[in-house]
């Protein structure tokens, strides 16, 4: 009897000696954590990389300009004011849902043009000043308080605003063939994005991303008028002739993510959002182990531009499936989950931009082949007369963008970027727009007269 009762003893023990081993492993893996987390972000105070608030807001300070604030801060809020006041019963184009006609060209019917020339003639101070605000340094400093992945960023958002008014104002331009009011809203516009290219998060870059694309955008339809003489089309291939610094802005975006995960993460309290409400396993303290998990997973994201803009796409989507693959094996994972960027997305968004950036360079070069030989290119490869090299009209894929004449025009286009990874050859056939289809179309298509 005694001896059946100290085996019991012995076994009744056994899960207490091992829970006793496990909370033992814990304690020295998270010791082991705490001593690696706190090296890892002494490197990044050392490097004057983000860790917490403070440090954003003193990354954010040595990234940007003061000398600017005052000017571009009052330019924003003049347009917001003027964009409020706006009275609901004039919907006009570009401010608006509303669209612009099909094919808008001078002397071409437009029923809202009166309309838009009244409401540009008042708003000429704003534009005016958006356009003397490109004298100061860029990008510009905003004082902004953050306060992690809470960080409210309303100036890039409005900057959106500065965008619309200068491309309807170029629109009108063209469409009076009034070529030099038109080229000072093309090169405003590219000051408003190197204004707020803010590379300390990826919403920051996209919004400043999609001003480019308006620039571009503009540019592309202008071609269609025929109101550029040469110099003109110089300026404007000026203003797009160098890629984007994607590594560079990727570095520094990725920099500034981590910083805002960490910050969240480290204020759990600050953090709102649906995913940290409903999950309980994400309201429990975080250990020091996930911090550093988190900090090693946006080092991984970050490191996806270390050898340069080619495979981007494909190294990000690399690091975004291994992510998702192992979410559901720990907590450190399942923050991952909740914080983790659209890195794919990111990615993908950059390459689009350096085609459409190429594919704008291109058509421009076209026109000032025709007007300095007087005929069109016979192929995209006679550009190099007007000092293309054969990267400039080719998608970063390396294939070569469609190319023909037709009548009194000729068209560049490159395809559709519906496919994950731009993998889609271009077609040998151009693409026709309809009015169901224009919007989505002449994005890839550029028509020149």
């Amino acid at each position: 009897m005694k001896r059946r009762l100290k085996w019991i003893g012995l076994v009744s023990l056994l899960p207490v000696l091992v829970l006793f081993v496990f909370i033992a492993f814990i304690a020295y893996r998270e010791s082991v954590a705490s001593s690696d987390l706190k090296q890892k972000l002494a490197d990044m105070r050392q490097a004057g990389e983000p860790y917490d608030n403070e440090s954003m807001a003193r990354f954010f300070e040595k990234i940007s300009h003061k000398e600017g604030t005052a000017a571009w801060s009052e330019v924003l809020a003049l347009s917001k004011a003027s964009l409020a006041t706006l009275p609901p019963s004039i919907d006009l184009p570009i401010l608006s849902a509303r669209i612009l006609p099909f094919d808008l060209k001078p002397g071409s019917e437009w029923p809202d043009e009166p309309r838009v020339a009244e409401y540009l003639l008042e708003i000429r101070p704003v534009i005016k000043r958006i356009q003397m605000a490109d004298a100061f340094p860029k990008p510009v400093w905003m004082p902004i308080e953050f306060d992690g992945f809470m960080t409210l960023l309303e100036p890039i958002q409005e900057s959106t605003n500065l965008a619309r008014i200068l491309e309807l104002d170029a629109v009108h331009a063209l469409y009076r063939k009034e070529g030099e009011r038109a080229l000072k809203d093309i090169v405003a516009l590219g000051s408003v994005a190197e204004a707020f290219d803010w590379r300390f998060c990826i919403v920051a870059n996209l919004v400043s991303t999609r001003i480019d694309g308006i620039q571009q955008g503009t540019i592309n339809r202008s071609l269609d008028m025929d109101v550029w003489n040469e110099q003109q089309l110089l300026t404007l291939s000026a203003q797009i002739d160098q890629p984007y610094e994607v590594t560079k802005a990727w570095n520094a975006a990725y920099s500034g993510e981590r910083g805002m995960a960490y910050s969240s993460i480290d204020n759990l309290q600050s953090m709102s959002s649906p995913e940290f409400r409903d999950n309980p396993f994400l309201r429990l303290p975080v250990l020091p182990s996930t911090k550093l998990a988190v900090l090693r997973a946006y080092e991984a994201w970050q490191h996806c531009a270390d050898v340069g803009e080619s495979g981007l796409c494909e190294r990000a989507y690399q690091v975004q499936q291994t992510m998702i693959a192992d979410g559901a094996f720990s907590i450190s994972q399942m923050y991952l989950l909740t914080l983790m960027p659209a890195t794919q997305a990111y990615a993908g968004a950059y390459n689009e931009k350096e085609i459409y950036r190429r594919l704008t360079y291109t058509s421009l070069a076209v026109k000032r082949f025709q007007l300095k030989n007087k005929r069109w290119p016979k192929s995209l490869s006679e550009l190099s007369d007007v000092g293309l090299l054969r990267d400039d009209w080719t998608t970063t894929k390396h294939q070569p963008f469609g190319y023909e004449v037709e009548g009194d025009g000729a068209y560049v286009w490159s395809f559709q970027p519906t496919s994950e990874f731009n993998e889609k050859g271009v077609s040998a056939t151009r693409p026709i727009a309809t009015p169901d289809t224009v919007e989505s179309i002449t994005s890839y298509c550029v028509t020149i007269r």
